[in-house]
């Protein structure tokens, strides 16, 4: 049974005629008579009584008649209700970010979103790298943000915004800039750390940076772990110790004044975050518009790579 068979018989039994259903929905004649037959044979019964004036329907017609409008108004209204959410943008995006752009980042970029496509609702999840990743491939979240490169051939990635990383201090305590920067090893190992915990783009980036400076982990004078920026940068300011952030996140901070930010230069470790998404699935419009909005709201010019193999 198919909607254009449906179409011809409504179309006849509401014209009580075969020409006139054929004039009104554009279909020959004989299309329509096989459409008939073709419904008859399907049901096993009469549906139309054709006299020499008109066509009735029979009994069983009648039935057929109230329940095919009611299935070709049901297409009419999801087609009408997906045409509406395409033009006016009307859906819902979950997306599972790491720590530092689900709160320095997306706030941000969200509410300048909300401007151009207001009805389109957020709902933002946060977790560490490594679980960004685990959610997407398990199919929990239309998209992932981390802060770090993602060694999977089942996703695709864009690349959004650049960031360093930033050596932060309590504002308290004094600093011989000159000397830190001419032995910036020999200042981390002296100082009380402040350590980002397992699992996060920040500690992989941490652990790199403090490798070009030829320290381990186990080199540092380390009094706590934490596991998100914002306890990080609080610990910081209350003068716990130092430690590496997003540059990013510090920024707030510096601004009012509750840590001191150190810009490593050509020391610096830079990061790139991306937006990740499942490499075989169709975004629909609403997800399109905002992968589109991303791309474009830091830099202008970003292009969505993959790895071209089969997602096993």
């Amino acid at each position: 049974m198919e909607m254009k068979q449906l179409e011809a018989f409504v179309a006849v039994v509401q014209y009580n005629s075969f020409s006139k259903a054929a004039d009104m929905i554009y279909l020959s004649q004989p299309t329509i008579s096989a459409h008939i037959s073709s419904l008859e044979n399907e049901i096993g019964a009469q549906l139309l009584i054709r006299s020499t004036k008109a066509v009735y329907p029979t009994q069983t017609g009648k039935e057929l008649f109230h329940r095919a409008k009611s299935i070709l108004a049901l297409r009419d209204e999801a087609i009408t209700s997906v045409s509406r959410i395409d033009r006016e943008m009307i859906g819902e995006i979950s997306i599972l970010a790491s720590t530092v752009p689900a709160q320095f980042l997306l706030p941000e970029i969200i509410t300048a979103f909300q401007k151009q496509y207001p009805r389109i609702v957020f709902h933002i999840h946060q977790a560490d790298s490594q679980q960004v990743v685990e959610g997407l491939l398990g199919y929990k979240y239309d998209f992932g943000i981390v802060g770090t490169s993602v060694n999977s051939r089942c996703l695709l990635t864009v690349p959004f915004y650049h960031d360093t990383l930033v050596l932060i201090t309590p504002k308290s305590m004094p600093v011989n800039k000159g000397a830190m920067y001419r032995d910036l090893p020999a200042f981390l190992r002296q100082q009380p750390f402040v350590m980002r915990g397992d699992g996060s783009g920040t500690r992989v980036e941490m652990e790199q940076l403090l490798h070009k400076q030829g320290i381990s982990v186990q080199n540092l004078n380390i009094v706590a772990y934490f596991h998100d920026t914002q306890s990080i940068l609080s610990a910081v300011s209350q003068g716990m110790g130092i430690s590496f952030v997003s540059k990013v996140a510090a920024a707030a901070y510096e601004k009012t004044g509750q840590i001191k930010v150190y810009d490593l230069g050509q020391q610096a470790f830079a990061r790139q975050f991306h937006l990740v998404f499942k490499k075989e699935v169709v975004l629909s419009p609403v997800q399109r518009v905002f992968v589109a909005y991303l791309e474009n709201y830091f830099t202008g010019n970003i292009t969505v790579y993959s790895e071209q193999r089969d997602c096993r």
